[in-house]
């Protein structure tokens, strides 16, 4: 814009010159010399002057040109910043759209969040409490740790001990394994001989008898030898002794053995009794009281029996004896087996 209106302006000075140098007396001009001067030079100093001024508006013209054009590929450049800018723009506000969506749910979630926090808070701090009681008693876990370890160290010393001793037995119980089937096979041997002990005694009788003299006190002394009747009878197994008559009565041929107490309480005299079988005298046994203490005798005997001898116990003459609920004289037999 400046620069065509320059030019405009130059031109209009030409046009002007031009009449001036072709117009009236007036514009006639003299030299140094005062002689006048030619139309031709002023002519010339003016294009020569024209002719400079359009050069130096060339100049600025290519140089305005190169300027525009930089401006214009500075001003596309910018316009295509811009529209990249834009692009952008719209980018980053959708993007701050969606953000603010975010933040909305973010809101939302930092109050879930904030109370979750409190609870956790909370939560930790009763972790903390807990945790408290959880040292103390992993303090106290780890001390039973160390007398465990203490423990079975011992232990393990006691194992080595152990795993010998248990070797040692091992091998002894196999030796008693060995002994036992010996005593197993014995054990049945003898088991077989009691079966045939068994078999063989079912047929044989049980007897036995025990019994006392009397609750009265003094029995005798008599004139005469008197039989003995031991009215207490405690056992009387197969009903061979009467206790009316005081006679045992072997109910077979066999071995039996007999026993007899004897006891005398009063203040002096004899005291004893006799065995018999049928009316032969087996023995008799006596001793005298000179002191008024209590004087025992007593004595058993072995005797072969047939079926049917009789056992009785006799008082001599001028023996006594005494007895009352304790027992002191007894008549007792069985029969050991019969033949």
């Amino acid at each position: 814009m400046k620069i065509d209106t320059v030019v405009l302006l130059l031109c209009l000075s030409v046009t002007r010159a031009q009449g001036d140098l072709t117009g009236g007396p007036e514009n006639d001009t003299k030299n140094s010399l005062g002689e006048p001067q030619t139309e031709g030079c002023m002519c010339d100093a003016a294009i020569q002057f024209i002719l400079t001024e359009l050069r130096a508006l060339r100049d600025m013209v290519v140089a305005q040109k190169v300027e525009l054009s930089a401006t214009q590929r500075h001003v596309e450049e910018m316009r295509r910043d811009n529209a990249a800018l834009e692009t952008r723009l719209s980018l980053s506000e959708r993007h701050v759209e969606e953000l603010k969506a975010f933040d909305a749910v973010q809101a939302a979630d930092l109050v879930t969040l904030k109370a979750r926090l409190t609870a956790s808070e909370g939560e930790v701090k009763d972790l903390h409490t807990e945790n408290s009681a959880l040292e103390a008693r992993l303090s106290l876990s780890e001390r039973h740790v160390e007398e465990l370890k203490a423990f079975d160290a011992a232990q393990a010393a006691d194992l080595v001990t152990l795993k010998a001793r248990l070797t040692a037995s091992e091998g002894e119980v196999k030796d008693l394994h060995t002994e036992n089937s010996a005593l197993e096979a014995r054990l049945s041997l003898i088991e077989l001989h009691v079966e045939e002990l068994k078999a063989e005694n079912e047929g044989r009788p049980k007897v036995a008898f025990y019994t006392a003299l009397t609750d009265s006190g003094n029995v005798g002394p008599f004139n005469t030898e008197t039989s003995l009747v031991y009215s207490k009878v405690i056992t009387n197994i197969g009903n061979a002794y009467s206790p009316v008559t005081g006679v045992f009565t072997a109910p077979v041929r066999g071995v039996y053995y007999f026993r007899f107490t004897a006891m005398d309480l009063r203040g002096s005299g004899s005291m004893g009794v006799a065995m018999y079988k049928n009316d032969l005298l087996i023995m008799a046994n006596g001793a005298y009281n000179s002191h008024g203490h209590a004087k025992y005798v007593a004595n058993a005997a072995t005797l072969e029996l047939e079926q049917g001898d009789k056992i009785k116990m006799r008082l001599p003459p001028g023996f006594g004896l005494w007895d009352h609920p304790h027992n002191y004289n007894t008549f007792s037999g069985f029969l050991l087996f019969p033949m």
